[in-house]
């Protein structure tokens, strides 16, 4: 080994290879000073903002990138300070255009003329359009799977109602829909009111890119439990007693609201009351408990009143102290019977039958017997709309005809124009329904439409 390493061609080539070793480092170090001092350092800078330059009252511009890739190219120090502090714009200058499209360059300010800059893209296509302002209708929403079981939405509202609107003329032309939605934990069972941001949307409910004001509305939302509205139907029942007679039953309440699930109610058309008339002594009123059909979980009102007219007949009383004679009827009845004409065994009347021989009808005959007729030319009522509906008879057309039954003297002075014929429309959904024919008319006459049903259009205003 000493003895290689002796050798002076061994310490030549050491040398030797030192000395290229020594040449490539200097030669390195030279051609980055030179190319320091050439200028051909290389930047790539992204992401970098284009500003637009255009009249921004009167028109709105569409299709500039909001930013673009921009490669500098120079001396290193300028390149370096250039990338780091990007005190330079980049910018689209639209002032001088005209409304329609344009193919325009992206240009540079603020940055050294020693630099060669390229921009991608270098030229954009923009189109420039007439701003305008317009209002629209909120249209508030809300999911329904939001809502607690058996619950509906019974109103939605926007405070504002309306938004104005403004952008290009062709985006605010192509709006279809401005929303504002209800968002909320599921179970919703009352009343919500919160603040919802505004969305405008096209057709294919696509976002549009517009100025909003005001950009959220509050909604108010109006939830409670399922409810229907139908009317009630009397129903007589149980037997009066002795000498009474149930000449109507009528209310003041047409309708009442029943609350459940939406198949249940849907099912009902009317609420059918039974009145218990066996411990009826007198005309007067009764309070009826409303009692809750299958499924339903709530009537309001929970009781109604109930009108009821009776006739009470008491042997021991004479008739002219019975509420329901006429005037007519009791003046006859006053005069002291003709010379053989015989006086009731009993020395009174027990009814307007035995008024009626008692003074002294000469044909023998009884003004108060039972007797029926009928009137013709009754038009139906159309009772119990809401506010907006209208309600008209379609089947049968014309008027109907009543069939009534009751003292003959009652019958043969009534008229048509002493009984009203009405339906109850309250709480009716369908366009058409086919309704009872109500009578409201004087006591003491039994009276029957014919025919007992109509159908009925209901419309809204």
């Amino acid at each position: 080994m000493d003895k290689f390493m002796d050798n002076p061609w061994f310490i030549r080539g050491i040398a030797l290879f030192f000395a290229v070793l020594m040449f490539f480092v200097v030669q390195s170090d030279e051609e980055q000073g030179s190319r320091a001092a050439g200028g051909t350092d290389i930047a790539v800078l992204k992401d970098v903002p284009v500003e637009v330059y255009f009249d921004d009252e009167n028109t709105v511009v569409t299709g500039v990138p909001e930013t673009v890739s921009m490669t500098i190219e120079g001396p290193g120090n300028l390149v370096r300070t250039t990338r780091s502090l990007k005190d330079f714009t980049l910018f689209v200058d639209l002032r001088t255009l005209t409304m329609g499209a344009h193919n325009v360059r992206v240009q540079t300010e603020n940055i050294s003329d020693k630099l060669e800059v390229s921009i991608d893209p270098d030229t954009v296509d923009v189109v420039i359009e007439e701003r305008i302002s317009r209002e629209f209708r909120v249209d508030p929403e809300m999911n329904e799977r939001l809502l607690a079981e058996n619950h509906v939405i019974n109103s939605l509202e926007a405070d504002p109602s309306t938004v104005m609107v403004t952008g290009a003329k062709s985006v605010v032309e192509s709006i279809s829909f401005v929303k504002a939605s209800v968002t909320a934990d599921p179970g919703v069972d009352g009343p919500l009111e919160q603040q919802a941001s505004v969305r405008v949307l096209d057709r294919d409910l696509n976002k549009m890119n517009v100025l909003i004001e005001p950009a959220e509305v509050t909604v108010k939302a109006d939830i409670s439990e399922y409810s229907r509205s139908v009317p009630v139907l009397l129903q007589q029942s149980g037997t009066p007693g002795e000498g009474v007679t149930i000449d109507a039953i009528n209310t003041a309440t047409e309708s009442v609201k029943l609350f459940g699930p939406r198949n249940v109610l849907d099912e009902i058309g009317e609420l059918p009351v039974p009145v218990d008339v066996s411990k009826v002594t007198a005309s007067g009123k009764l309070t009826v408990e409303l009692k809750k059909p299958a499924g339903v979980t709530k009537v309001s009102p929970g009781s109604i009143d109930v009108d009821i007219r009776a006739t009470v007949n008491d042997s021991d009383e004479e008739t002219a102290e019975a509420p329901d004679e006429t005037e007519e009827q009791v003046a006859d009845a006053e005069p002291p019977a003709e010379p053989g004409e015989t006086e009731s065994p009993a020395g009174g009347t027990s009814g307007n039958g035995d008024t009626a021989q008692n003074s002294g009808t000469e044909d023998g005959g009884d003004a108060d017997e039972e007797a029926s007729g009928t009137l013709e030319g009754l038009a139906v009522e159309v009772r119990g709309l809401e506010e907006g509906q209208t309600g008209e008879v379609i089947q049968p057309e014309g008027p109907l005809s009543l069939k009534i039954q009751g003292p003959k003297s009652a019958v043969d002075s009534a008229k048509s124009g002493d009984f009203k014929l009405f339906v109850n429309a309250g709480g009716v959904s369908e366009e058409e329904a086919s309704l009872v024919v109500h009578v409201d008319g004087p006591s003491g006459i039994k009276a029957e439409p014919a025919p007992g049903r109509v159908t009925v259009r209901i419309a809204t205003a």
